[in-house]
């Protein structure tokens, strides 16, 4: 059976965050996408998702590791919705799992973007 697309994007977005290669990353992003930097916290287009996932980086210093427990992927037509356990460690920081949610919609060519990354998923309303 071959690996959903948005699997290969979510798995090239893992190993490009923690090699910090932002370009890479950047390319997995629609150009209007939405990234919960955290609760309350986002950032919105390209730009604003570089600057984050820098000060991510310095904040994890710069050993943020992920990796995705379980994925299911609701798909329909160019549209769909992610639902993953999302393994987050960092040096200092013991292992935590967020069930993360996040939505990929198909372009023109056939490809996959993110263009809501929520790694938080749920806890985002705690506070509301």
């Amino acid at each position: 059976m071959t690996e959903h697309p948005i699997i290969s994007q979510i798995k090239a977005a893992d190993e490009a965050i923690i090699a910090e290669d932002f370009d890479t990353l950047l390319d997995i992003y629609t150009d209007d996408a939405l990234l919960v930097v955290q609760p309350g916290m986002n950032a919105i287009g390209k730009a604003q998702i570089l600057q984050a996932f820098e000060k991510i980086a310095v904040y994890f210093q710069h050993g943020l590791q992920i990796k995705q427990a379980a994925l299911e992927i609701l798909e329909t037509g160019d549209s769909a919705l992610v639902l993953a356990n999302t393994i987050i460690s960092a040096p200092g920081i013991e292992p935590t799992t967020r069930q993360a949610t996040y939505v990929f919609v198909k372009n023109s060519d056939d490809i996959w973007r993110c263009a809501i990354d929520n790694s938080y998923g749920h806890a985002i309303l705690q506070n509301k």
